[in-house]
């Protein structure tokens, strides 16, 4: 009785062993087929769903516009609101349509959806029918999400015949541009003119006025004044004594003193204006002495000779003129 005891626990033994060894190979088959990305694990079969789309409008686009689809993911595969699909790569679809990159938006309602964005990147000659493609989305537990594809319409920029009547015509005139408003500017320069002509007569007139009060006030300007009235200009041959003492009356006038030809230093130090003109004015009081005192060469101071040419009135008078013109500038 006891050996047959023996005997069943021994079969049963193998037989348990039996069953879990082959309850080992198949979870080592479902592991494989898991990393594999084959088939849901647990024994659970995938699903293959057409997905909900939000179409865009599928007439009147043209190039630049963007069109977007809108897939709900909340009722997607088998768990009800279920693993996320892998988003499609961006990218040129065919001649019209570029997909823009893709992105996974939740509504206020709590629901998410994907959306899927569409350029069109041409202009067709002639109304032309597209679409935009179908797509299966592949969950990584390997739901499937099918969108069908949706035809639309693209149209050109511009026609390529126009209308015929009227004013429809192909070739149109060119649109000159509109009248420039000329009266303000034509104003505006008439301003600016008489601004300049006021400036240009005042600055004339402040010009003739100077020189005039210069002529009545500054002694050797008024001496060279007389001079060219009375004709005595002329840069050569004898003066009259009354070119000499027409002179001799503008010196005295600046000096501020009777000048004679020992009192020249007296008058260089009040007008050193005139220093640079000092062997001019020296040769000028030895001929005045020779002239209006008879002294004779041999009678004047030592050292001193009065120059062989006769005196220049008029370039000297001339050149005190200037010299006391640049002073009171």
């Amino acid at each position: 009785m006891s050996r047959v005891i023996r005997l069943l626990r021994a079969r049963t033994g193998r037989v348990a062993a039996r069953r879990s060894l082959a309850a080992r190979a198949a979870c080592a088959i479902c592991a494989a087929l898991a990393l594999g990305g084959g088939a849901p694990t647990m024994g659970v079969a995938a699903t293959d769903a057409i997905a909900h789309v939000d179409e865009p409008r599928a007439f009147g686009h043209t190039i630049g516009d963007v069109l977007v689809q809108r897939v709900r993911l909340a009722g997607a595969g088998r768990s009800g609101g279920g693993e996320e699909p892998v988003l499609p790569s961006g990218g040129r679809v065919d001649v019209w349509l570029e997909r823009l990159p893709a992105r996974i938006e939740t509504a206020a309602d709590g629901s998410r959806w994907l959306l899927l964005a569409y350029q069109v990147t041409n202009a067709p000659s002639a109304l032309t029918q597209a679409e935009l493609p179908a797509l299966a989305l592949r969950t990584r537990a390997g739901d499937v999400l099918r969108i069908p594809a949706w035809p639309i319409s693209i149209g050109p920029l511009a026609p390529d015949a126009a209308f015929d009547t009227g004013g429809l015509t192909a070739m149109q005139p060119d649109r000159g541009p509109a009248p420039l408003a000329v009266a303000p500017i034509e104003r505006r320069i008439a301003i600016g003119l008489g601004a300049l002509a006021a400036t240009l007569l005042a600055w004339l007139a402040w010009w003739v006025a100077r020189n005039r009060r210069d002529a009545a006030r500054l002694p050797f300007a008024r001496a060279w004044r007389e001079l060219r009235r009375q004709g005595m200009a002329n840069d050569g041959g004898e003066y009259s004594d009354a070119a000499w003492r027409i002179v001799h009356q503008a010196v005295n006038e600046t000096a501020g003193f009777v000048v004679q030809r020992s009192s020249l230093p007296r008058l260089l130090a009040r007008a050193p204006w005139l220093q640079p003109l000092r062997p001019q004015l020296e040769q000028f009081y030895l001929r005045s002495d020779v002239r209006f005192f008879s002294l004779t060469p041999d009678e004047l101071p030592g050292g001193l000779a009065v120059e062989p040419s006769p005196p220049v009135l008029a370039a000297l008078t001339r050149s005190l003129y200037r010299a006391e013109k640049d002073r009171h500038r």
